[in-house]
């Protein structure tokens, strides 16, 4: 049994976000769970402790003092963070846990920020046990376990997989936090390196042509899709975490297949929506490299600590449509999809339920419980956490029986 003071620690509740992973935890969390939240400003926790039915906990840390972190960490068996800009604030948080074998999830969209924590901490999470795993929200979730469904159901057909791809629809609002979050990323001088399609990778595990992994910048008429699709903001994130599942789970044992390869899309649409999305990227490209425009965008958007209201977030919706081709030709596909705002309803379930499967599954994962490291959901949490979000009300479809080709 752990001697733990707390079984989840919630980081970073003063931000909107972070204040709905409270009111998740506060309305979900089971009977005897023992959980606190957590920041840097006591008057702030105060009054969101107030505002919950649970008893919660109350710890002050900041990432800039980290005596305060190291105790924070040292009190729970896993961590829930929503504080950001990551590349700012995130580091700290990554490094306990991988010190003190503490599990930890956090909803970054900031590849470069991976990178370099897996550079920096996976070999002491390795021998920690800890398990690190980042992007636990609609950034990445519904790309990489969903091309797990689809990878396992072709496992099951006996076909290795060859090819998967998302099309993705939605509706919601943004933070301040968020906003915030992209302004500094644009301005940083490692930006360049979401280019690289393989990013996070293993060493060893690049192709040596990549040319055919390059995101979408362009409109297509995909026959799988029936429909034309445009290219997805989120591309760029996303693909690079599902790629480092298929690296990670080949050096477990379990490939994907040979020369596997992912990508997604904004779709189904028409062809001048698609276009309009083409350029929409192209053009929010070159405006994050202008100081002017990232100034312009902070003045004129929410501050940080500001989000959508109740009802924006509630009429939001995320619809992912995956398939994937067997090396035989069989085809498979898998539907994604819940109601709520993607960027806080969708992402706090996710995030909080991914935590409570590190919590009460934890000998259910893959790898079983000794396995640690910078991981992925797919390779930290993987089918496991299926189960919770269909639980939680998702609803996550794999369609075994398509035609082979």
């Amino acid at each position: 049994m752990s001697t733990s003071k707390y079984d989840v620690v919630l980081y970073g509740v003063t931000g909107f976000t972070g204040r709905q992973t409270a009111i998740y935890m506060d309305q979900h969390a089971p009977s005897g769970l023992r959980w606190a939240i957590a920041g840097r400003n006591v008057n702030k926790l105060e009054s969101i402790a107030q505002g919950l039915k649970q008893h919660a906990g109350l710890i002050v840390a900041d990432s800039d003092k980290p005596s305060t972190i190291d105790s924070m960490v040292a009190s729970t068996r896993v961590l829930v963070t929503s504080a950001g800009p990551f590349s700012l604030c995130g580091e700290p948080l990554v490094a306990a846990c991988a010190k003190l074998g503490v599990d930890y999830v956090d909803i970054t969209g900031e590849v470069p920020f991976m990178r370099r924590m897996i550079d920096r901490y996976h070999q002491d999470a390795i021998t920690s046990r800890a398990r690190i795993i980042p992007a636990c929200g609609f950034d990445s979730i519904p790309s990489d376990i969903g091309t797990l469904l689809l990878v396992e159901a072709l496992r099951e057909a006996g076909q290795a997989c060859v090819e998967a791809k998302a099309f993705f629809l939605g509706k919601g609002g943004f933070t301040g936090g968020t906003l915030a979050t992209a302004l500094h990323n644009a301005g940083e001088e490692d930006v360049a390196l979401i280019k690289d399609p393989f990013l996070l990778n293993p060493e060893g595990s690049r192709p040596k042509d990549d040319a055919k992994d390059r995101d979408l910048d362009r409109a297509i008429a995909d026959q799988d899709l029936g429909s034309w699709a445009g290219p997805f903001f989120m591309a760029p994130v996303n693909t690079r975490v599902v790629r480092r599942s298929a690296a990670l789970s080949a050096a477990y044992g379990s490939p994907y297949g040979d020369n596997f390869r992912y990508w997604e899309a904004m779709g189904p649409t028409n062809q001048v929506v698609a276009r309009s999305l083409a350029g929409g990227m192209s053009l929010l490209e070159v405006m994050g490299r202008s100081r002017h425009a990232r100034k312009l965008a902070a003045r004129l958007g929410p501050s940080p600590g500001q989000g959508p209201s109740d009802k924006t977030m509630d009429a939001g919706f995320m619809h992912v449509r995956l398939f994937a081709r067997g090396g035989a030709g069989k085809m498979v596909r898998a539907e994604f999809s819940a109601s709520g705002d993607p960027a806080n309803r969708i992402t706090v379930k996710m995030v909080c339920e991914s935590a409570m499967a590190l919590i009460f599954d934890r000998d259910r994962l893959p790898g079983g419980s000794d396995r640690g490291g910078i991981l992925t959901p797919a390779t930290g949490l993987g089918l496991v956490l299926v189960n919770r979000l269909r639980a939680a009300g998702m609803h996550i479809e794999t369609l075994h029986n398509e035609q082979s080709t």
